[in-house]
C-alpha cells in the first residue's frame, strides 16, 4: 500500500486563528485510490522546520500535499521550504511574473513587489493555475512521486486540487461511500441499533461523526458489500433518517414546501435568524419560503401579542409563535424556534433546552429537545436544523 502525507502550512493554523480544514478535506478526496493517509501535519512558518518536513515525508510518501503558504508575504516560505527539501533553486519566471502583472493591471491595481516571489519555482515543478488568486501552485513528479504545493484559502486550491487530482495517476481500489443523515438519534444509540453491522477495519468501514445537522452514519469501501450492508442498515435508522451523501436539510424541506405548492414563515427568538439563513441561502428558496420575524426581546415578542403564559420556553409558547408567523405572513406552514441558547439557565430551564413550534393547515403541534453543544453558535444552528428536521417529518407524515 502506497503511503500520503498532507501537511498544513502556517502558524495560525497552530494557535487557532484558522481551523485547518484543509488537511482532512483533501484526505477525504484520496479515499478511492490505494493509498494510506498515515499522517496529517501541521506545520508553522519556520523554514527549517517546514524543509525538514517536506524532506522527510517525500521519502517515504508516494504522495505529498502541501497547502498553504503560498502567498507574498515573508512568511510565506513553502516555496522555499521545497526547494530546500529538494536541493533546488528557485527561479523566476517571466511568464507568470507578466501574467501576475496582466491580473493586477486588470484589477486597476499596481502590483507590489512582494507579489514578484510568486512568479518563482524550482525547475522540476510545473505550475498548477489558480483561477482564482494571485498564487499558482506547484506539481512535482519525481520517480514516480507526486509532491504537490496548493494555497491556503478553499476557494482556490479546490478547483486547482479537483483538476490535477485525475491527471496524478494515482492506483485505483474499488471503492464506495454511502451517508445516511440521521436527527435525533445520538452516536452512542446508533451504535446500539447497529450492533454487530457498526464495523471498523475490514471490506466495509461503518462510522459515525456528529455534525450540526445531526449524526451521519458512513459506510465506506468494497461496492457490492457497501450496498448489501447499507440495505441493512437504513430500516434500523427509522424515522431518524432525512437524507443522504449530499442532500441538506433546508434543499429537502424547500423541495417537499415546492412540490406541494405550499408555503413557509418563520418567527425565531433563541436561533436569532439561524434558521432564516439557512432557509435563505438555498437558491430559488423565494419560491415558498415567505419570510421570517426574529422578535428577540420579551418587549419585542410582547407587542407582536405573543404574552408568556406557562413561560417562553415552553411548547405552548412555541406553538403560539408558529401560529403568529402563519397568520402574520399569510403561509402553508410556519416554524418556530424558542428556548435557552446560554451561558445561563432561563426559566429554569438550562442551556440547551429548545421548544420549536410547527403550525400546519391542520393545526399546531411543539416538539422539545436538550440539545448538546459548546457554544452558542453550535446550538442556534443544531436548534434550528432540529427545526427543518421538524417540518420535514411533518410534511412526509401528509400533515
Amino acid at each position: 500500500m502506497f503511503l500520503a502525507e498532507i501537511i498544513g502550512v502556517g502558524d495560525e493554523l497552530l494557535y487557532g486563528e484558522t481551523t485547518d480544514t484543509n488537511t482532512a478535506e483533501i484526505a477525504q478526496s484520496l479515499r478511492p485510490y490505494a493509498l494510506q493517509v498515515r499522517r496529517t501535519l501541521r506545520v508553522a512558518d519556520d523554514l527549517d522546520t517546514l524543509a525538514q518536513e517536506v524532506r522527510e515525508a517525500w521519502a517515504k510518501a508516494r504522495l505529498v500535499v502541501l497547502s498553504g503558504g503560498l502567498g507574498p508575504t515573508p512568511d510565506d516560505i513553502t516555496r522555499e521550504a521545497i526547494a530546500a527539501a529538494l536541493g533546488e533553486e528557485l527561479v523566476l519566471d517571466p511568464l507568470v511574473l507578466g501574467a501576475l502583472e496582466k491580473l493586477f493591471e486588470a484589477r486597476g491595481w499596481r502590483m507590489p513587489e512582494a507579489n514578484r516571489k510568486q512568479a518563482y519555482k524550482i525547475p522540476s515543478a510545473s505550475w498548477i493555475e489558480n483561477p482564482r488568486g494571485t498564487a499558482p501552485g506547484w506539481w512535482v513528479r519525481q520517480e514516480g512521486k507526486d509532491l504537490v504545493a496548493l494555497p491556503g484559502p478553499p476557494a482556490e486550491w479546490r478547483p486547482m486540487w479537483a483538476s490535477l487530482l485525475p491527471r496524478l495517476g494515482l492506483p485505483q481500489k474499488p471503492y464506495k461511500q454511502v451517508t445516511f443523515k440521521t436527527f435525533g438519534l445520538g452516536e452512542s444509540r446508533i451504535v446500539e441499533l447497529l450492533g454487530d453491522l457498526f464495523q471498523r477495519g475490514g471490506a466495509v468501514e461503518v462510522g459515525t461523526y456528529a455534525k450540526v445537522d445531526g449524526v451521519a452514519v458512513v459506510l465506506r469501501g468494497e461496492p457490492a458489500q457497501v450496498d448489501r450492508l447499507a440495505e441493512c442498515i437504513r430500516p434500523l435508522l427509522g424515522q431518524a433518517l432525512w437524507g443522504q451523501e449530499g442532500e441538506t436539510l433546508p434543499q429537502l424541506v424547500l423541495q417537499a414546501l415546492q412540490a406541494r405548492r405550499a408555503t413557509l414563515a418563520t418567527l425565531e427568538s433563541a436561533t436569532g435568524g439561524a434558521l432564516a439563513a439557512l432557509l435563505t441561502g438555498v437558491p430559488g428558496a423565494s419560491e415558498c419560503y415567505l419570510g421570517g420575524l426574529l422578535p428577540y426581546s420579551p418587549e419585542a415578542k410582547a407587542r407582536l401579542g405573543l404574552t408568556p403564559g406557562q413561560g417562553m420556553v415552553s411548547a405552548a409558547f412555541a406553538e403560539a409563535m408558529a401560529a403568529l408567523a402563519r397568520e402574520a405572513l399569510g403561509a402553508t406552514y410556519a416554524l418556530a424556534t424558542t428556548g435557552v441558547a446560554g451561558p445561563e439557565a432561563l426559566e429554569g430551564q438550562p442551556v440547551g433546552t429548545f421548544y420549536l413550534g410547527l403550525a400546519t393547515p391542520k393545526g399546531t403541534r411543539a416538539q422539545h429537545h436538550r440539545l448538546p453543544g459548546a457554544s452558542r453558535e453550535v446550538l442556534r444552528q443544531r436548534a434550528a436544523h432540529a427545526a427543518l428536521a421538524f417540518l420535514l417529518r411533518a410534511l412526509e407524515e401528509g400533515l
